[in-house]
């Protein structure tokens, strides 16, 4: 029986190693996955068995796809993986590894689904004193599921529209307005080179892009790579349901959202173009595409007007659960708690438990990042 270093209604954490911890993990008990494993040959955290200082790249590899096997064990059905990984060099000098696609490879063709790589961009990266290369300013966060269909709550993570497009936008309407007349002129699509710009939306807010900007955040412990919270937090966002799950079967609440007023309207949407500007279930449906037509669109507000459950039971939800099986000092757990989702953590490291454990029992529930 595997007994918790720590445990309470908010927050439950384990010490050990993360493949042996989570074989005792209930199977399907894990709504969503946030974690940042050690990366390949960057440090020696000082403890025995600590994965990242396996002799070859390979072996490194081989070994977080063991761990995440035990993953994808406890994840639910519908549930998501938000997997940080930085690069490294290595075998030779100059030589960069490609360690992050190495291991989504793999991952992907032990079965997961590789949904989407997302570039953490970081305005204040580690100087370098190179001269003969760009100084490293990103890392990744690939997007997993072991679905195709699985839970993904796009209106939680909207992101607000670049005010130079809006500016440039308002600056050519005019112009833009001549294109579509062009088109109900009959003129071909495609004769000018920019036809079609008027259908991107000039809405309040856009789904979700695939680059984020986000500074690393400095702690005062003594971890070398804290997760920033701002990374953390559209992940948990995004994977799991605001309302909650259900308490007999864990299955998400999700949104009902309705449009509502028009916020851009446009030429031509059809295709590519309509299905993005169009709401999509958090659950990978197909999106509704009645407010488009071969000829015009409209881009309309998305307005939450309530939840319901997304299975056949009336019980009251309770709080979704996410898990970092890499857990350093707590930020994935922090984070959860802050927007009122249950944690678990583990970690290999004993040096560790007191600052993850300080740091996550004077986390705010529901107050936000």
């Amino acid at each position: 029986m595997l007994t918790p270093y720590y445990a309470d209604e908010w927050l439950t954490v384990y010490q050990g190693d993360a493949a042996t911890v989570l074989r005792e993990l209930p199977a399907e008990s894990v709504h969503c996955v946030v974690t940042s494993p050690p990366y390949w040959g960057l440090r020696d955290y000082g403890t025995p068995g600590q994965l990242g200082l396996e002799p070859t790249p390979e072996a490194y590899v081989e070994a977080m796809v063991g761990v995440f096997r035990e993953v994808r064990r406890v994840l639910r059905k519908d549930g998501t993986v938000w997997l940080n990984m930085g690069d490294s060099y290595g075998l030779k000098p100059k030589d960069l590894m490609g360690i992050p696609w190495r291991l989504a490879f793999a991952l992907q063709a032990d079965g997961w689904y590789l949904r989407c790589d997302i570039i953490w961009a970081k305005p204040n990266p580690m100087p370098e004193s190179v001269t003969d290369r760009p100084t490293k300013a990103h890392e990744y966060l690939f997007l997993l599921s072991k679905s195709p269909r699985y839970f993904y709550d796009a209106e939680a993570v909207r992101e607000a529209r670049d005010p130079a497009q809006i500016e440039w936008r308002e600056k050519y309407a005019e112009t833009i307005a001549r294109w579509g007349q062009r088109r109900e002129e009959g003129i071909a699509p495609g004769t000018n080179r920019n036809d079609g710009l008027a259908t991107q939306a000039n809405g309040s807010a856009r789904n979700l892009r695939s680059v984020w900007t986000i500074a690393t955040e400095p702690y005062p412990g003594a971890h070398f790579a804290t997760f920033p919270r701002k990374l953390v937090e559209p992940c948990i966002k995004a994977g799991t349901s605001e309302r909650g799950v259900c308490p007999e079967c864990g299955a998400p609440w999700v949104r009902v959202v309705e449009l509502g007023e028009v916020t851009a309207t446009g030429g031509s949407a059809t295709g590519a173009r309509a299905r993005n500007m169009a709401i999509v279930s958090p659950l990978g449906q197909n999106p509704k595409s009645g407010a488009f037509n071969t000829g015009t669109f409209e881009a309309h507000e998305h307005l939450t007007t309530g939840w319901r459950p997304s299975c056949a039971h009336a019980a009251e939800p309770v709080p979704a659960v996410v898990l970092d099986p890499f857990a350093g000092t707590g930020t994935v757990g922090l984070v959860a708690q802050s927007l009122s989702r249950r944690a678990i953590l583990i970690d290999l490291s004993t040096d560790y438990m007191g600052q993850l454990l300080h740091r996550n029992r004077q986390a705010p529930l529901g107050l936000g990042a």
